[in-house]
């Protein structure tokens, strides 16, 4: 509802491209992080062979 009351108010297109830019932000800095994590554990892997 909250949400809803927010989306409806006038300034939803600017607070909807907000959230959209952070939660785009977000999830691109969480597979960045996911990557480097598989990255460094593959290598570690390969190393200690």
């Amino acid at each position: 509802m909250i949400l809803l009351d927010i989306f409806s108010s006038p300034i939803a297109s600017g607070a909807q491209l907000f959230l959209l830019i952070v939660c785009i932000l977000i999830g691109l800095g969480a597979g960045l992080s996911a990557i480097d994590v598989r990255s460094t554990f593959t290598k570690s892997k390969k190393s200690d062979h």
